[in-house]
C-alpha cells in the first residue's frame, strides 16, 4: 500500500489554484512573475530588496548568450528548450541556491526564446535596469519599445502557467528525475521536454483554432457544429478539475485593458454559451484557450502559447525539483495521487506589487 506525502508548493481545488496559500488568480493581477517565483521555491513572497535581487539575478541570465541550438524545421518547441537546458553550462555554474538559480534559469529561458524565434536583436540594447516584463515582450514580439500594459500581459499569461500541483505530467518528470538525484538542468529538461501536444499544447492548438474562426466566413455556431459533426473536439474547453478556470477572467480583463483583444479573445469571451447551444454541453474555455485567443490576436506564431506555457512552468518544475531534494529520500517509489498539501492556508495577497 503506498503512503501518503507531502508538498507545501500548490493546492489544486475546483475552480481555485492556491500557491502557498495565495490564489493564484489574484497573484496574476498583483505580483510580477517573479515575485511568484519566489513564492514557489520559498514560500513567501519576496520583500523589497529580494524583488530587487531577484530581477537584478534574471536579467544576468538574459544578457548572457544563449547556447548554441537551433530549433530544427517542424521541431516542437519543448524539445528545443530542452536541449538548450542540456547544453547550458552557464546554469550548470550558478551556485544551487533555490530561488536565486530559478530565477537564473528563468532569465536563460527568456534568452533561448529569443534565439529560437530570431527575436535577440530586441535584446541587443538592453542595460540590466529593465523590469523583466519588459524583457517578455521583447522576447515574444520582437519589438523594442514594447508598451508596458502589452508586456504586463505576457507577464500575466506566463505567471498563469507556473504550476498546477503534481500530477501533470511534466510535473511527475521533473519529480522523478530529482528523486534520483540527476543534476538540475537535467531535471527541468525532462519536465520540459513532457509537455507536448497532449500536456500543455493546448494553447498553441487554440490559436490556430481562433485564426481559422477569424477568417472563416462561417459563425461561430456552424464552426462547432462542423466539428462536433466529425467528432473533433476544439482546443481550449474544458478541463480535468475546474469548470471554470480560475486564471481565465483575469487574463481577459488585462487583454482588454492592453488593447491587445480583438475578434479571436471576443470569440473565447462567447465560444462556451455558443458551444453549449449547439451541442447541449457546457464546456467552459480554460487558461489555454484564453491564452491561445491572446496569441492569435497578437498575430504570433501558435507555438508561442506553447512556450508562454513552458517559460512558466519552469519555475514551477524548479520548485518542485527543490521540494523533492529538500525533503524526500533518493530513489523513493512515487505515488502521484497519494501526495497531500501541507503548506499554508488560504491567505490574502498584498496589495499591488
Amino acid at each position: 500500500m503506498s503512503e501518503k506525502w507531502n508538498t507545501k508548493i500548490t493546492k489544486v481545488v475546483p475552480d481555485n489554484l492556491l500557491i502557498s496559500g495565495y490564489p493564484l488568480k489574484d497573484l496574476i493581477e498583483r505580483k510580477t512573475f517573479l515575485d511568484v517565483i519566489h513564492l514557489l521555491v520559498a514560500g513567501e513572497l519576496p520583500d523589497v530588496r529580494a524583488r530587487a535581487q531577484l530581477r537584478k539575478i534574471a536579467l544576468e541570465g538574459v544578457m548572457l548568450p544563449s547556447p548554441v541550438v537551433d530549433r530544427n524545421p517542424n521541431e516542437d518547441i519543448s524539445k528545443s528548450l530542452a536541449k538548450c537546458f542540456l547544453l547550458d553550462e552557464e546554469i550548470v555554474k550558478y551556485p544551487d541556491r533555490p530561488t536565486k538559480k530559478t530565477a537564473f534559469t528563468l532569465g536563460r529561458t527568456a534568452r533561448y526564446l529569443a534565439r529560437l524565434y530570431k527575436t535577440e536583436d530586441a535584446l541587443s540594447g538592453i542595460t540590466g535596469n529593465e523590469d523583466f516584463s519588459t524583457i517578455l515582450g521583447l522576447v515574444f514580439t520582437g519589438k523594442p519599445g514594447i508598451d508596458d500594459k502589452k508586456a504586463r500581459l505576457f507577464e500575466a499569461m506566463i505567471t498563469a502557467c507556473v504550476d498546477h500541483g503534481v500530477t501533470p505530467p511534466s510535473a511527475q518528470a521533473t519529480i522523478i528525475a530529482s528523486s534520483v538525484r540527476a543534476s538540475y538542468e537535467v531535471c527541468i529538461a525532462q519536465g520540459v521536454g513532457a509537455i507536448t501536444d497532449v500536456h500543455g499544447g493546448a494553447g498553441a492548438k487554440a490559436a490556430l483554432f481562433f485564426k481559422e474562426c477569424t477568417v472563416s466566413s462561417e459563425d461561430i455556431k456552424s464552426i462547432i457544429k462542423s466539428y462536433s459533426d466529425q467528432k473533433k473536439r476544439i482546443p481550449g474547453l474544458g478541463h480535468r478539475v475546474h469548470k471554470n478556470d480560475p486564471r481565465r477572467d483575469v487574463l481577459w480583463k488585462l487583454a482588454l485593458d492592453s488593447g491587445v483583444a480583438g475578434p479571436n479573445v471576443k470569440t473565447s469571451m462567447n465560444i462556451t454559451t455558443a458551444f453549449k447551444e449547439v451541442t447541449g454541453k457546457d464546456l467552459p474555455i480554460n487558461v489555454d484557450g484564453v491564452i491561445g485567443a491572446i496569441i492569435a490576436d497578437l498575430d504570433l506564431d501558435a507555438s508561442a502559447a506553447k512556450a508562454i506555457f513552458i517559460f512558466g512552468r519552469v519555475a514551477g518544475l524548479s520548485a518542485h525539483h527543490y521540494e523533492e531534494i529538500g525533503t524526500q529520500p533518493v530513489m523513493r517509489k512515487i505515488d502521484f495521487e497519494e501526495a497531500v498539501y501541507s503548506g499554508k492556508g488560504a491567505r490574502q495577497v498584498p496589495g499591488s506589487g
